[in-house]
């Protein structure tokens, strides 16, 4: 049977005060009346003292005919409790003092209340039997234990046949030769030594039932502690540290609170830390499966866009070299191809140099503050050229006094390939808009070009690096793949959104830009 600590703590402290007062009512039963025995023992000797002091140098009746005497003997006969009496080894009263000697003796006193030795104090030597006192013939008292206290003095317990009241008696033998005899009740010694006993056995109840109710409350309010932290040891073994031990005390439960706390404190740091680490161990993992893939893929992408110049060019060159182009307007158109090809490459290489930037962490933004209308007008101006050829119309709508803080190099770059993107894109309207507007704390510069919207299921892919819509077209458009993904990588370094919508007509890319402001 597995009881509590709570429980135990109870018993053991009910057995105690049980045991305890078991021992105390034992205690007081057996050695109470004894107790007071002793007590009076020494109150009768002291009184006997000073009585001895009072009637020093008195010796025959007419001295005890004093009122101040006669004052203090009564004051210490009241303050006992008791009876005085003194007198002569004749069995003549002095006290108390009788001034009539006509008048009949007082009720009590019509034979000498002393005691006698039957032999001397001090036998000689050999002699085995101790002197017993001699009861006097009236009254008739029995004598149930006597004791000596020295050579002049002894102590007597009677019992009064009549009466049935015993008698603790101290009598003692002045160097006058006057008697001192005091003597008290035994009846308030045994009543005393009884209302003790009941009063004791009283109380030691009520001390079990007080100290029952206490040890409750006590073992409870030891063990509550103990029981908060075996639940709480319980939540840190199944690894939940979010809660606390809240025990404020200076005591050993207190300092192992604290330290449960700090363990607790220690190890959830640790968890987090080794969970912390295992998930950047998983994102690594990841990454490099993701970066290997990216790779093959990358290859692949790299190798497919490369075969077709390198063929074009190939072929073109062999034919220049063969003479093929025998007249000069089919060696121009040859060397035409080679060198729009060659550009085509050039575009691919340089692309490919940024996305190796991203890809090494080396990718980094230089921010300043510029004019976002400026930019924009000069972005313009560079793509005229292109538009007209093409027969685009372009709308540009930018609000100035728009400062934005941001590296203009790379917004230009990004602005820039949206804008190489529309034309790619655009259908026969022939229709472009560049806006700037504040949104918030930021500025939104959008790209919209008339044409077929995009599938929504390629709405997020096109970000990623060679993802191409339409490879049909790849060739005729002329463009890598890879402008949008340089999008995403300048505005993530910025930390800023970008994104793609089908809007009415056609669609819009967009980036957002920190304002100075």
């Amino acid at each position: 049977m597995n009881l509590s600590i709570r429980f135990k703590l109870l018993i053991y402290m009910t057995v105690n005060i049980v045991l305890f007062a078991v021992l105390l009512y034992g205690s007081n039963t057996f050695f109470a009346e004894k107790y007071y025995i002793s007590q009076k023992k020494k109150t009768l000797v002291e009184t006997a003292k000073k009585l001895s002091t009072l009637v020093a140098g008195k010796t025959k009746a007419s001295d005890f005919d004093d009122e101040n005497l006669i004052y203090e003997i009564n004051t210490l006969e009241k303050s006992i409790g008791g009876t005085i009496f003194i007198g002569a080894s004749d069995g003549t009263l002095y006290y108390p003092y009788q001034r009539n000697p006509n008048l009949p003796p007082r009720a009590g006193f019509n034979a000498s209340p002393f005691y006698v030795m039957d032999r001397e104090p001090n036998p000689p030597p050999g002699q085995d039997s101790a002197p017993n006192p001699r009861v006097p013939p009236l009254p008739r008292r029995n004598i149930k234990e006597w004791e000596r206290y020295d050579d002049n003095s002894f102590f007597i317990i009677t019992e009064d046949p009549n009466f049935k009241i015993n008698t603790l008696r101290y009598q003692v033998q002045l160097p006058s030769g006057l008697i001192l005899l005091v003597w008290v009740p035994m009846a308030g010694i045994a009543e005393s030594a009884s209302v003790s006993n009941d009063f004791t056995a009283i109380v030691g109840l009520i001390t079990i039932l007080i100290t029952g109710i206490w040890a409750l409350f006590i073992s409870g309010r030891f063990t509550r502690p103990i029981t908060e932290m075996n639940r709480i040891t319980k939540k840190m073994a199944e690894l939940d540290f979010s809660q606390t031990l809240k025990i404020d005390r200076n005591d050993e439960i207190g300092q192992l609170s604290r330290s449960i706390n700090h363990l607790s404190r220690k190890l959830s740091r640790a968890i987090a830390e080794l969970n912390d680490r295992n998930r950047r161990l998983e994102q690594d993992i990841d990454r490099e499966r993701k970066l290997d893939k990216m790779r093959r893929e990358f290859i692949s992408s790299v190798s497919h866009e490369l075969k077709t110049p390198i063929f074009l060019l190939q072929g073109y060159a062999e034919g220049l070299k063969a003479n093929i182009a025998d007249d000069e307007e089919k060696r121009n158109f040859y060397c035409d191809v080679i060198m729009e090809e060659v550009e085509k490459m050039d575009a691919l290489v340089k692309d490919l140099m940024d996305l190796s930037q991203i890809d090494s962490g080396m990718f980094s933004v230089e921010k300043t503050f510029f004019d976002v209308a400026q930019l924009i007008d000069e972005i313009v101006s560079k793509y005229e050229p292109v538009l007209k050829e093409k027969g685009i119309q372009i709308d540009v709508e930018t609000p100035k006094g728009m400062t934005a803080f941001a590296d203009p190099v790379r917004i230009e770059q990004a602005i820039s390939n949206f804008m190489n993107n529309a034309i790619d894109h655009v259908d026969e309207k022939r229709i472009i808009k560049l806006a700037a507007k504040p949104v918030d704390d930021k500025i939104r510069v959008s790209v919209y070009n008339s044409g077929m919207p995009i599938p929504d299921d390629s709405l997020d892919k096109v970000w990623e690096s060679f993802y191409k819509i339409d490879k049909a077209r790849t060739r005729s458009l002329g463009g890598t793949g890879l402008g949008l993904s340089i999008v995403r990588a300048i505005q993530e370094a910025h930390k800023n959104a970008y994104g793609v919508a089908n809007v009415e007509g056609g669609v819009e890319f967009w980036i957002e830009i920190d304002r100075a402001d």
